[in-house]
């Protein structure tokens, strides 16, 4: 990501005005480490570092701003880290962490708490790719760490902006339970259609036209603050009642989720950051999507729809193919489907990359939960799970599609 213009993240937050605002400083063989407890100072100066840093959606700065001002803040104490290459004083790379309290833990993550999709460090210009030197930044990270039971960082990427995440070249890694699901469109809209199967695309144009014969009926990226947050809470009453309707619980039912996420909307729509659209009939929102944006790469966050008389037009994969015919007008490229293996996912021609976990015991207390996460990927890995989920997936493909696909 291209550095930006420094900005105030934190003017009302704690977090961002009564910390000191000096880093501590050390050094490990050939890094210069600052670790910094106020996240105003370290985004700021983030930004203001003059050459290009790569990181996903999940570690903009208005990202992390709005993360540690709603969630960060409520559930333990922030670890910034910069991480500078001593002989060119140039970022190798930044990590924006935290240390909490979980099950009686002392556990450090990436600023996460279920609503980040991917973890990652930022990576600089001087960032490792080979093994070698990511172990040696790995040792200087670990070292300047205060005290924990858990170094927990799930769901990296293997790569960042096409770069090597050094973390995931540790060979302590493991494979996550979840992957990403990436489609890059490098042609034209049309030449993507056309690359889709030919019942899906008939599909498609007969989901708009039905929804388009409705008086009123339009598609709308929302760019009004008010209208924003009118539409943000459809969304959240749509998918809370989805999610009641399957007996599910779901971190959305959180206070200080709802409120990081009307935060990030709000304050994301201006500069891009944020992109919400809708299917709105009148006043009534049939459907509605939250993504968030970096470079030539958006990222679907939220998806709901109405459980109106809706289903016939398909809501909420029109909503998808919408939003994506508009973004790529305007230049994005990659299209990021999240988490989560469904099966719409698929038919949109999206590919699975992989994303890893590192977990690491700092004391005593961390090693049974370490080797019980070790156990649990052994059985992910076991023949038999592979060749279950392989079936699972088959059977997918095979049956008809049932009003989850459709919608």
């Amino acid at each position: 990501m291209k550095s930006l213009q420094a900005t105030s993240h934190f003017s009302e937050s704690p977090l961002g005005t009564n910390q000191d605002k000096s880093p501590r400083s050390s050094t490990t063989g050939p890094f210069s480490i600052r670790v910094f407890s106020n996240v105003e100072v370290f985004l700021d100066r983030l930004d203001t570092y003059p050459q290009q840093t790569s990181r996903t959606a999940f570690q903009t700065s208005h990202w992390l701003s709005t993360w540690y001002r709603t969630i960060g803040n409520k559930i333990g104490e922030p670890i910034l880290i910069d991480v500078f290459d001593r002989r060119s004083d140039t970022l190798v790379a930044a990590l924006a962490l935290i240390r909490r309290i979980d099950r009686g833990l002392r556990v450090i993550e990436f600023a996460d708490d279920g609503v980040s999709d991917y973890n990652c460090p930022i990576l600089g210009a001087a960032s490792p790719s080979i093994f070698a030197e990511s172990r040696a930044l790995w040792v200087a990270i670990r070292s300047a760490l205060p005290p924990a039971d858990l170094l927990r960082f799930t769901k990296m990427p293997a790569h960042v902006a096409g770069r090597p995440n050094p973390l995931a070249l540790l060979g302590s890694t493991r494979a996550s339970r979840l992957n990403s699901n990436i489609l890059a469109i490098d042609n034209g809209w049309t030449e993507y259609l056309k690359s889709l199967e030919r019942k899906f695309r008939k599909e498609l144009g007969r989901s708009w036209r039905v929804f388009a014969n409705h008086p009123g009926a339009v598609f709308k990226c929302i760019d009004n603050p008010a209208e924003a947050t009118r539409v943000l809470e459809a969304l959240e009453q749509q998918q809370i009642a989805h999610l009641q309707e399957r007996g599910k619980l779901h971190i959305l039912d959180n206070p200080r989720v709802a409120q990081f996420y009307r935060s990030l909307t709000v304050g994301g729509l201006a500069d891009g950051n944020v992109i919400l659209t809708a299917l709105q009939c009148g006043d009534d929102v049939v459907a509605a999507l939250l993504g968030v944006t970096t470079e030539q790469t958006y990222v679907m966050v939220r998806i709901s729809r109405s459980t109106g008389n809706w289903s016939n037009c398909s809501p909420g994969r029109l909503l998808i193919v919408k939003t994506m015919e508009m973004l790529r007008a305007r230049g994005y490229r990659h299209f990021d489907f999240s988490i989560g293996n469904y099966a719409y996912k698929r038919r949109f021609g999206v590919q699975p990359r992989p994303l890893v976990d590192l977990l690491v015991a700092g004391s005593a207390l961390g090693v049974p939960v370490l080797a019980l996460e070790y156990v649990k990927h052994l059985v992910r890995s076991s023949p038999a799970q592979v060749i279950a989920r392989q079936f699972k997936l088959h059977f997918q493909r095979l049956r008809p599609i049932g009003q989850s696909e459709r919608d």
